[in-house]
């Protein structure tokens, strides 16, 4: 069973039951892509659309029985979620008007279905002169990506933090834990674990400084832009309400951007939200090679650490226990960058007064968010949770590596001490039995140098 429903073009049959109206079913033709528009961009664009129908019918604009049906439908909507209705594509016609169009057309007709009025009763209210009034795709979309993506940043957020307090909480209990460090992959002087897991939760903890400038530019809306930034069609005291509607709802301060248009025509706050995921997903990538290193082994590699085992490692090497976790962190935050790139290059391609890319800007931007956060997720609970430190092993290294030879310059000088380590190479022998075999220094000298406090200079 079909309805007909017309729209500028002409008639369309719509499948009944389908709540969505003739531009909906015209861009499922036109775009038969694989993957649906977000759903969460759909509920930020009802709440703008309930919150420009409140305002103008405050000012008597709007009826008040066409407002309280809007507002009811909307709400409807977002909490009896029927993802059917909103069956379009997240590459769809520039700028989003696909999707902008879909919403109205789903509350006008719900609105339309609370009222017991047929479906498509558009002089009774309609998508565009109702729902969408005051509005244009090219001010609501942007709108929709900036808070989505708001909320998006402030929840990935507290994932990060619960990395950076796990970070925390180890570099506290292995403060005391002594092994090599390394610098071109090649042996250094002592550090303690304590120290690494400290410099890992300081990085991260530095982006959560730098999320809080981000998240107040995403709150800078273009809304009351409409299609060119001027603000034509919209009355300014309508705008003030649409804000004031939008902050009941939300509760958290957006506010109009001193120049509409210019937030209109560059997504440049896009490109620093993406930045900054690229940035993280950097550190979560040497961060889990730093460990992956630490667990190799166990007899033919570092061996400092041991990760828990989620799952064996080979299908022919019994036994055999892979870093798998910090392989799915790597691989994820690799796509994740991809996906940061993809944002780059879609805010570069703005013509003139607006950007039509921004649906895809969107998309990548909230799978990066939904990667990072189950990266995060699997980071913290199946891989830094139950890291085990080989405390001995890595102190017994320590005492044997050459690297740990640099204490010894301050006493027996530079060149004495390259002679020494170079013919411990050539003998394969640790440089300290050699040090002891020659009676360079007594054996009080040589504890209390490479003592753990004096290789930490404490």
């Amino acid at each position: 069973m079909v309805r007909r429903e017309r729209d500028s073009l002409g008639e369309v049959d719509i499948p009944d039951g389908r709540l969505y109206g003739p531009e909906t079913v015209r861009a499922l033709s036109n775009f038969p892509y694989h993957r649906f528009m977000d759903r969460r961009i759909i509920d930020t664009l009802i709440v703008i659309k309930r919150s420009y129908v409140r305002a103008f019918a405050s000012k008597g604009k709007i009826s008040k029985e066409v407002e309280e049906a809007i507002t009811k439908a909307a709400d409807d909507l977002i909490k009896n979620k029927n993802d059917l209705d909103f069956p379009l594509k997240y590459i769809q016609a520039g700028a989003g008007t696909s999707t902008n169009m879909n919403v109205n057309e789903v509350i006008a007709n719900r609105a339309l279905e609370m009222l017991g009025k047929p479906l498509g009763s558009h002089d009774v209210i309609s998508p565009h002169n109702q729902v969408n009034i005051g509005q244009s795709t090219n001010d609501t979309i942007p709108a929709a990506i900036r808070i989505t993506a708001y909320f998006a940043l402030k929840s990935l957020s507290e994932y990060v933090e619960k990395a950076v307090d796990q970070l925390e909480l180890m570099s506290k209990e292995n403060s005391k834990m002594i092994k090599t460090g390394r610098t071109h992959i090649q042996d250094a002087s002592a550090v303690t674990f304590g120290g690494e897991f400290k410099s890992y939760a300081d990085q991260l903890r530095s982006f959560l400084a730098e999320k809080d400038y981000i998240l107040t530019r995403l709150k800078r809306l273009n809304l009351g832009g409409t299609a060119v930034g001027t603000g034509a069609n919209l009355p300014p005291e309508v705008r003030e309400l649409v804000y004031k509607n939008l902050n009941e709802y939300y509760n958290e301060g957006f506010v109009p951007a001193e120049n509409l248009m210019m937030v209109m025509q560059f997504t440049s706050d896009f490109n620093l939200l993406a930045s900054w995921m690229s940035n993280i997903s950097a550190a979560l990538i040497k961060i889990s090679r730093d460990l992956r290193m630490m667990n190799s082994g166990p007899v033919a590699g570092f061996n400092e650490i041991v990760l828990p085992a989620v799952q064996p490692g080979s299908s022919i090497m019994p036994g055999k226990v892979n870093p798998s976790i910090l392989e799915a962190v790597t691989m994820s935050a690799l796509f994740t960058r991809g996906l940061a790139q993809t944002v780059n290059d879609a805010s570069s391609q703005g013509e003139m007064e607006i950007n039509v890319f921004t649906p895809v800007i969107y998309t990548v931007l909230m799978e990066a968010f939904d990667i990072l956060t189950v990266t995060f997720t699997i980071l913290v609970e199946k891989t830094l949770k139950g890291i085990k430190i080989n405390s001995e092993h890595a102190y017994n290294m320590l005492l044997s590596s050459p690297g740990t030879a640099l204490l010894l310059n301050p006493v027996i000088g530079y060149e004495k001490t390259a002679e020494i380590v170079k013919e411990a190479k050539e003998r394969n022998v640790p440089f300290l039995k050699l040090l002891r075999e020659k009676k360079i220094l007594s054996e009080e000298q040589i504890n209390k140098i490479f003592s753990p406090e004096n290789m930490l200079n404490k």
